[in-house]
């Protein structure tokens, strides 16, 4: 896990300062985990739509990349390092945001990690709490902050979209931890879109099946795996980071504006089985 210093706040706050310095009227998106994969995927997304987006990622070398491929005259990129896991550091980040009186009406929470495969008894607690830590808490401190955020500042309108999983809805032997983080994110995400309608703030998760990430990148090396979980694909392919982005990017959109507290499987069919 990374450690967190007095200098790394220092450097955070600066580093959010810069980030508000040059104040445009486009729309912020938050997305958590944006610097590979699937977050990055949901970047490019909201970039290509006239948002100016926010990384917040535990990779520093993964986010200054992505931040220094995509930034330009047109697209407002900016990059925070922190552990999605430290409450402290999140509450930070949207402090600044609310002290420098700029609204965030889009949450996408992409970061998580999915463990080595274990029956119960041979998970450690460590790794069971790692995974709760980042899969639920991590969730959990980025929606409730970016709520707070949205109440202070009285937002008429917003969305948060989880990444969750088809393990989200279903069971698999040896991912006791994964599917138990999954599950309780597709709960959060329900009791959220209860509590905040009122104030037009939706909350929907989506269910990404086998996808092409570096998370998958072990996993896709393996023939046997592969030939296995496909054979219960009805489209037989994995799905790429993109068409994970394009269904993450109409729920947060004005085209999604009917539909909270829902959850989809972009899974090539695979729990339609």
């Amino acid at each position: 896990m990374i450690r967190y210093s007095e200098l790394d706040t220092i450097k955070l706050i600066h580093s959010i300062r810069e980030t508000m310095a040059d104040k445009k009227t486009h729309r912020l998106a938050v997305i958590t985990g944006g610097a590979s994969g699937i977050g990055l995927g949901t970047v490019k997304r909201f970039l290509n739509e006239g948002y100016e987006v926010l990384i917040l990622d535990a990779n520093k070398e993964a986010g200054d990349k992505s931040v220094n491929n995509l930034k330009s005259d047109t697209c407002n990129v900016n990059f925070i390092h922190c552990d999605i896991a430290k409450h402290e550091q999140i509450e930070s980040i949207f402090q600044n945001l609310l002290n420098n009186n700029r609204p965030a009406h889009v949450l996408v929470n992409c970061a998580g990690i999915s463990p080595a495969l274990n029956p119960l008894h041979k998970y450690s607690v460590e790794e069971w709490h790692r995974t709760i830590d980042i899969n639920l808490h991590g969730t959990f401190y980025a929606c409730r902050e970016f709520l707070k955020l949205a109440t202070a500042l009285k937002i008429n309108e917003g969305a948060i979209v989880n990444v969750a999983s088809i393990m989200g809805t279903r069971a698999s032997a040896a991912q006791a931890s994964y599917g138990a983080s999954k599950h309780a994110v597709v709960g959060l995400t329900k009791s959220i879109a209860q509590d905040y309608a009122t104030m037009n703030i939706r909350a929907n998760a989506v269910g990404p099946g086998v996808i092409d990430t570096p998370m998958n990148t072990e996993l896709m090396k393996d023939d046997d795996v592969m030939q296995y979980l496909l054979q219960r694909v009805p489209l037989k392919r994995v799905a790429t980071s993109d068409e994970v982005a394009n269904l993450i990017y109409f729920l947060a959109s004005s085209e999604a504006s009917y539909i909270t507290g829902s959850f989809y499987p972009i899974d090539g069919g695979y729990l339609a089985g």
